[in-house]
């Protein structure tokens, strides 16, 4: 209550309603009694910011587990596109698709294994349908390196969290 009142004399202006508390499950209770009426929210599990997730290790891997069963749709579609158009599919994949799991990646820690779906659909799906047949083992490696080096800059997000 004290920063709401006098906040504003040194140009801090709360919101309480965009104000989340995350606290341990053993100080929930007292916590919500204690900003009870405040408008800020408490919680014991976790919470969205800035992109990232804070919170407890089931929060953020549920976080992450529903991200990567979106972007696992999002590469099933542009492997429909690569049938037709591979170079389109192709550019959009590494020039916009890819970067929005890059962030998750280097933000929370310990999450490669919940990656392993999508990695399935760009080595089962994806990049069959930009080079238009099966993809082994090595030729899947190859096109983790960049395209200086010779590959395609398609990394394996398993890998590369």
């Amino acid at each position: 209550d004290f920063l709401c009142v006098r906040g504003h004399e040194y140009g801090y202006r709360p919101k309480p309603s965009k104000t989340v508390l995350i606290v341990k499950e053993e100080y929930l209770k007292e916590a919500k009694k204690m900003f009870k009426g405040s408008g800020i929210q408490v919680t014991g599990e976790g919470e969205r910011h800035l992109g990232a997730v804070l919170g407890t290790e089931e929060f953020r891997r549920s976080y992450v587990a529903d991200k990567v069963a979106k972007w696992v749709q999002d590469v099933e579609q542009l492997s429909e596109i690569g049938k037709d158009d591979p170079q389109a599919a192709y550019a959009a994949f590494t020039k916009a698709l890819c970067h929005r799991w890059t962030f998750v990646q280097r933000t929370v820690p310990g999450i490669s294994e919940l990656f392993g779906p999508l990695e399935n659909a760009i080595r089962h799906s994806f990049l069959p349908a930009i080079v238009g047949r099966h993809v082994s083992d090595l030729e899947r490696k190859l096109f983790t390196l960049p395209v200086r080096l010779g590959g395609l800059g398609i990394s394996n997000p398993v890998e590369g969290s």
